[in-house]
């Protein structure tokens, strides 16, 4: 049997951590200014802050594929 089972939690102890934290936090600050702006101002200023929130979240999702 592998080292982890599907049903058993990740034991998220890796170095990246809190950089994968606060990656998460700038993600959702990100995507909800950039909804608001979409919404409210410049259509094309709110894609953009969605998309660089977007960026974000592919570095904390890489940094967690790799386990570091």
């Amino acid at each position: 049997m592998s080292k982890y089972h599907n049903l058993q939690p990740f034991a998220d102890t890796g170095r990246t951590r809190r950089l994968r934290q606060w990656l998460n936090i700038l993600f959702i600050v990100g995507a909800i200014v950039g909804m608001a702006w979409y919404s409210w101002s410049d259509r094309d200023t709110g894609i953009y802050i969605m998309i660089g929130a977007g960026v974000l979240k592919f570095i904390e999702l890489a940094l967690r594929i790799a386990k570091l």
